[in-house]
C-alpha cells in the first residue's frame, strides 16, 4: 500500500524535537518494513535543503507553513494555495493518507481521500479543531486518557457523531541492560557527591521548568553534603519549532530570580540516540509541569533506560500510578516533589528492574508498529452514532481527577475543594444526580459550581 504521512510540524535530519516527531519517525520506519511504500511530507524551515532520508523513509520539507506553534498556519495567501497543491499532489499519488499530529485544514485538498489521523497533544488549537471540525476515517491515540477524553469532548459539543477512536500506546524500546551513563558534551563528569536531576523536555513553562527548578534548590537545602545539577536542555537554534519555548536569556533569567546559578547546567538538544545513556547519567529525571501529557514518553523512556522518574498527578500520567519506578506527586506541590526525589534518588534497582519489565510487556515498539500498521491497512470502520442521555446524572470529567477532598482539572491547572462532591462521586462510580430535590443543598452548591467549570459533563453513549 502506498502511504503518504503528513506532518505540519517540521521534521529534521539530526535531531528530533518532541516525542510526537519521535513517534513518527518509529511508526513510518515500521510501516517501510511492513512493505508499505511510505513517503512523508513536513514543513519545510530555513534549515532545510531539499528531500532527505529518517529510518529510510524519504521526507520531502514542501509544505510551505510555518510550522511553529501556536501559529501553524500563519503564512501568505500563496503559501497556503501551494501547501494545498502538494498535499493534493501526495493524495493522488497515495492509496491511504495518514495525518500524523493532525493539523492539516486545507482538507478540500485531499477530498475523496481515506484519512487516518492521529492525535498526540489535545492541548493545542490544531488538535482541538481537528477532532471537533475535520474529517478523518479512524482516530489514533496514545492513551485511555486521550481517547476518553476527546470522546467526551466531541459528544457534549453536539456532534451527533464520531470515527472510531483507537488506542495505541507509544512504544519505547527497553535495552537488555542498564546504558553506560553518558553526559552531553560540556557538562561536567559526575562527582562522587553530585545528585544528578533530569529536565528532558521542551523548555517551556507548562513542561515544569520552574517547579523542576524550585524542587531542585529545596533537595538541595535538605541534602547540602550533596552536590546538586539540574540539567537542563536548550532547543537548537535553527529549530523554528515552538515559540513558546523561552529563549537562553529568559531561562537564565529564571535561574537567576529563584537562586539557582550553581544548581542549573543548560546542554546542547540531543539525538534520540544520546538519549539512553543520558538517562542513564542522571538519578532522577522530573516530569512535574502542568502540561496536559496524552500519553508521557519520558518518565517511561527514563524508568527504560535505570532511572526512577517524579511525575505530577496530570492527565496521562495518571495512568503510570502503578509502573513500578514512577511517582506520582499533586502537581504545584513542591515539598511533595522534594520528597520524591529524596526516595527516588536510593534507585532501588530491584524496583527499576520490574519496571523496566513492565514496559516491555505493556509499552513495547513492535505492538505500536503492528497496532499503527493494522489500522492505517485495514477497512475504514462506519461512523458511530452519539447520544446524550436525558437523565440527570452528571458524571467526572475524563480530565480532571479526585484527589483527597480537592478535585484537580487539567486544563486549568487548578484543584478546588469539593468534600460534598467527592464523597458523592466515590460512592457512585463517579457519577451524580444534578436535580436538587433528590440531594443537599451544599452538595446542590457544589454540583451547580463544578458543572460550570466543566468538571462535571452530560452522560452520554456512543454506539
Amino acid at each position: 500500500m502506498r502511504i503518504a504521512a503528513i506532518s505540519v510540524a517540521p521534521i529534521f535530519p539530526n535531531y528530533v524535537i518532541g516525542g510526537s516527531q519521535r513517534i513518527l519517525a518509529d511508526v513510518t520506519a515500521g510501516l517501510k518494513n511492513s512493505g508499505h511504500d511510505l513517503q512523508i511530507w513536513c514543513t519545510g524551515t530555513d534549515s532545510h535543503n531539499g528531500d532527505f532520508e529518517v529510518g529510510g523513509v524519504t521526507v520531502h520539507p514542501d509544505l510551505q507553513l510555518r510550522g511553529s506553534f501556536p501559529a501553524t498556519h500563519q503564512v501568505s495567501p500563496v503559501a497556503l494555495a501551494r501547501t494545498a497543491e502538494t498535499l493534493r499532489n501526495a493524495a493522488e499519488w497515495a492509496d491511504r493518507v495518514y495525518l500524523h499530529a493532525d493539523a492539516v485544514y486545507l482538507r478540500h485538498a485531499l477530498e475523496g481521500t481515506e484519512i487516518i489521523r492521529s492525535i498526540h497533544d489535545y492541548v493545542y488549537e490544531e488538535a482541538l479543531l481537528s477532532t471537533l471540525t475535520l474529517p478523518a476515517g479512524t482516530t489514533v491515540v496514545p492513551s485511555e486518557y486521550l481517547k476518553q477524553c476527546i470522546e467526551a469532548t466531541v459528544a457534549i459539543s453536539g456532534k451527533k457523531t464520531i470515527e472510531r477512536v483507537v488506542v495505541i500506546p507509544n512504544g519505547v524500546q527497553v535495552p537488555e541492560t542498564a546504558p553506560i551513563p553518558i553526559l552531553p558534551d560540556g557538562i561536567s563528569p559526575r562527582g562522587e557527591q553530585d545528585l544528578i536531576l533530569l529536565f528532558p523536555h521542551r523548555p517551556i513553562p507548562t513542561k515544569g521548568l520552574d517547579e523542576a527548578i524550585r524542587t531542585a534548590v529545596e533537595v538541595q537545602k535538605i541534602e547540602p553534603a550533596r552536590n546538586v545539577r539540574l540539567l537542563i536542555p536548550a532547543y537548537p537554534s535553527d529549530a523554528n519549532f515552538d515559540d513558546a519555548a523561552g529563549s537562553t536569556d529568559e531561562l537564565l533569567e529564571l535561574v537567576n530570580d529563584l537562586d539557582a546559578v550553581d544548581i542549573v547546567e543548560f546542554h546542547s538538544w540531543l539525538s534520540p540516540t544520546e538519549m539512553p545513556g543520558y538517562y542513564a547519567g542522571g538519578d532522577v529525571a522530573l516530569c512535574i509541569g502542568s502540561f496536559v501529557e496524552s500519553f508521557g514518553l519520558v518518565p517511561v523512556e527514563s524508568v527504560a533506560n535505570g532511572t526512577p522518574a517524579v511525575c505530577a498527578r496530570v492527565g496521562a500520567f495518571r495512568q503510570f500510578a502503578n509502573l513500578d519506578g514512577i511517582t506520582l506527586v499533586p502537581y504545584g506541590q513542591i515539598d511533595a516533589s522534594t520528597q520524591a526525589v529524596l526516595s527516588a534518588a536510593g534507585r532501588m534497582e530491584d524496583l527499576i528492574e520490574s519496571g523496566r519489565s513492565q514496559i516491555s510487556h505493556d509499552y513495547s515498539p513492535e505492538s505500536m508498529n503492528q497496532g499503527y500498521e493494522s489500522v492505517i491497512s485495514r477497512a475504514l470502520p462506519d461512523k458511530r452514532k452519539i447520544e446524550l442521555l436525558a437523565d440527570d446524572q452528571l458524571s467526572l470529567a475524563p480530565w480532571c481527577d479526585i484527589q483527597g477532598e480537592e478535585i484537580y482539572d487539567d486544563y486549568t491547572a487548578t484543584r478546588l475543594q469539593y468534600p460534598q462532591l467527592v464523597s458523592a462521586l466515590k460512592a457512585n462510580a463517579e457519577l451524580v444526580r444534578s436535580d436538587p430535590l433528590l440531594i443537599s443543598a451544599s452538595l446542590d452548591a457544589e454540583v451547580r459550581h463544578a458543572k460550570e467549570r466543566g468538571i462535571l459533563i452530560p452522560n452520554y453513549v456512543i454506539d
